[in-house]
């Protein structure tokens, strides 16, 4: 599954919101109903992955988990207990939990952010203070490129 493009959209009275056309097609032709959201861990916006790619994410840290280490311990709890499973209906909307919506700062408008494997979901106010930092100008984003890809 590949998301890409940046689509606005508008949350309903009841928290509701219509997943973008391009994204609901990707999802629905591989059989993708249920999703988890969760809170970035870096930036003030939330991520939606797949059952299957939400699956992927929390093995590559269990892997690496060390249970007897406290520290460790924690960090995989607040990644694991602060998601949750969401369910895309039959119009294609999904509802988003209310502490979340709080927590990264979104109240009506929207902007989804396709990140290849994930969807990013954006309060638009945030989208647009933070374009410099979290999306980049079009210079800054040249000159990044061109470093990462020639070091």
């Amino acid at each position: 599954m590949s998301f890409i493009g940046q689509f606005p959209a508008r949350l309903d009275a009841k928290n509701r919101v219509f997943i973008p056309a391009a994204f609901r097609r990707i999802l629905q032709q591989n059989g993708q109903q249920t999703l988890v959201v969760r809170k970035d861990y870096f930036e003030n916006c939330l991520v939606v992955y797949t059952a299957q790619q939400w699956q992927e994410e929390v093995s590559k840290v269990r892997a690496r988990l060390n249970r007897f280490d406290g520290n460790q311990q924690m960090v995989y709890r607040k990644l694991v207990s602060e998601a949750q499973e969401i369910q895309l209906d039959s119009n294609g909307r999904v509802l988003l939990p209310k502490v979340m919506l709080e927590r990264a700062g979104i109240s009506q408008d929207v902007l989804f952010v396709g990140m290849e494997q994930t969807i990013e979901i954006w309060a638009d106010k945030n989208a647009e203070v933070q374009q410099e930092q979290a999306f980049m100008t079009d210079s800054d984003f040249a000159d990044g490129l061109r470093k990462f890809m020639t070091e």
